[in-house]
């Protein structure tokens, strides 16, 4: 049962993350010669099945026949005790993606020895 749990939770993680398809725009005549897809961001060229996840920005460019951009996954709650991180553009894809922070409940947990 845990593990049909962790299945559909990973599931729907995946899911919930943007994917943006695009054509690998045309390559400069330096790199003409160099097999796989352009990608501007690092002005470079990068194999076929491979991806890159440029610094600077928060997401994973993956080659293959189009371009696909996978972003950032929307995080939401209710809890008046958490809130969203902003993005940190000095980690790569997905660490650099925002995610949710919540205050320590330290009223679960009791002191041992405070008696």
């Amino acid at each position: 049962m845990l593990s049909q749990i962790f299945i559909i939770t990973l599931i729907v993680g995946i899911a919930s993350a943007a994917t943006t398809l695009s054509r690998p725009p045309p390559k400069p005549a330096a790199l003409a010669d160099k097999e796989g897809c352009y990608i501007k961001e690092i002005k470079d060229v990068i194999p076929f099945g491979e991806s890159v996840a440029p610094l600077g920005s928060c997401h994973r460019i993956y080659c293959g026949r189009m371009l696909a951009y996978a972003s950032c996954s929307t995080v939401a709650t209710d809890d008046p005790t958490c809130h969203l991180t902003d993005e940190d553009l000095s980690k790569p894809y997905p660490h650099c993606c925002p995610h949710l922070k919540c205050d320590a409940h330290v009223d679960l947990i009791p002191l041992i020895g405070t008696h």
